[in-house]
């Protein structure tokens, strides 16, 4: 589900849905703006384009105001020079609230991270993101503390600075195709680094939960009368299907990845290039695996896009030269990403521990219930790029 900015307007909301408009109508050549603006305010968890723009309207007039001395404190950290003004308020992402900060010597994105993200993982995503940097993917310039460091604590959360780039929003999905086809062709650079990685895959992408865990969740949804509780009770057997797709990869194929080159990690610059924002999930992954994850983000949402996934294969081609041999375990990150993901999502959703993130997730509840992941979906999505 897409992140409105804290300060939204109407005329970026409506530069979307003609966006928007142009992607749908690859698949259905009558969409009309209606269409695209109903599309839009779904991908924003709103039922329709009116309840979209008065949640736009309603956090403009209701900006977050940075806590007392944060923008100093991160000036200090980070050795960025003298706060020449308040905190701007820019996105609310998982991971939390970003801020643009401006001081005598430029203007500045602190970014909140999530507490697994060590100085040392941090700097396995640097490693990738200069390398990828200089076979001509763009990415934002981070900046060290002066004491070296990419991950500093500064009132009680991990934060990371990097120097403001102005940049255009995530893509829209449906994914378009020329958009669909720069993702490949990222990729396709990414993989061809062939960066050696011996660390073991992330947990996450790994483990998963049990029936039971399923079982228990869906207890406590019903409990706490959740009105979508019904829909992960429905839900159940397609996710015990998703579950039973096995991780199958030998470590000696394992390449450093991005691990999590998702839509609302990409951002569109001034000449309609691409703009990877997060690099600190990087990690083990076999090109296959990160394959399989990448396309279960860029093409099946919300629902599986075939012209998508073509030029997402043709880009990569493009700029690796091979495709990948597939089979259904090259969807098994991508199964136990989704599958960790819709879990967490609903125990945030049943018991909030961040009251500026509860509607946010409860909306996103209910999108996730509503486009699961499927087996069926990744075998149709296997059959259209592995022909």
């Amino acid at each position: 589900m897409r992140f409105l900015p804290d300060k939204p307007s109407l005329g970026f909301l409506r530069k979307e849905a003609k966006d928007l408009l142009a992607a749908l109508r690859e698949s259905s050549p009558g969409a009309s703006l209606a269409d695209a603006q109903r599309a839009l305010a779904a991908e924003y968890g709103m039922r329709d384009w009116a309840e979209l723009k008065s949640e736009a309207e309603r956090r403009a007039a209701a900006v977050p105001v940075a806590p007392a001395g944060l923008a100093e404190a991160l000036a200090t950290a980070f050795g960025l020079g003298t706060v020449a003004g308040a905190p701007s308020p820019v996105s609310f992402t998982p991971m939390g609230r970003c801020w643009s900060i401006t001081t005598d010597r430029g203007r500045w994105l602190a970014v909140t991270v999530y507490d697994w993200i060590t100085a040392s993982q941090a700097e396995i995503g640097s490693r990738l993101r200069d390398a990828a940097v200089a076979v001509g993917v763009s990415a934002p310039t981070p900046v060290r503390s002066p004491g070296g460091s990419l991950i500093e604590p500064v009132q009680g959360q991990n934060w990371r600075v990097h120097e403001w780039l102005e940049v255009g929003p995530t893509p829209v999905l449906p994914t378009p195709s020329a958009v669909a086809r720069q993702v490949g062709t990222t990729y396709g650079l990414l993989h061809s680094l062939a960066i050696p990685s011996e660390s073991p895959m992330s947990w996450y992408l790994t483990t998963r939960k049990s029936t039971a865990d399923w079982s228990g969740l869906l207890d406590r949804a019903r409990a706490a009368q959740k009105p979508w509780a019904d829909l992960l009770a429905e839900s159940l057997p397609s996710l015990a299907d998703l579950n039973r797709i096995e991780l199958d990869a030998d470590p000696a194929d394992f390449i450093l990845c991005n691990s999590n080159l998702i839509p609302e990690h990409v951002r569109i610059g001034h000449h309609d290039e691409l703009i990877v924002t997060e690099w600190d999930f990087a990690g083990s992954l076999t090109p296959a695996l990160e394959i399989g994850a990448a396309l279960g983000q860029w093409t099946l949402r919300p629902t599986f896009n075939e012209k998508a996934a073509i030029a997402f294969r043709d880009g990569y081609l493009d700029a690796a030269g091979t495709w990948p041999k597939l089979s259904l375990s090259s969807f098994a990150v991508a199964a136990s990403g989704w599958l960790n993901w819709t879990y967490n999502c609903i125990c945030e959703s049943i018991n909030p521990t961040d009251a500026d993130q509860a509607d946010t997730t409860e909306r996103g509840t209910l999108d996730l219930l509503t486009h699961p992941m499927t087996r069926a979906g990744l075998e149709e999505l296997l059959a259209v790029t592995d022909a």
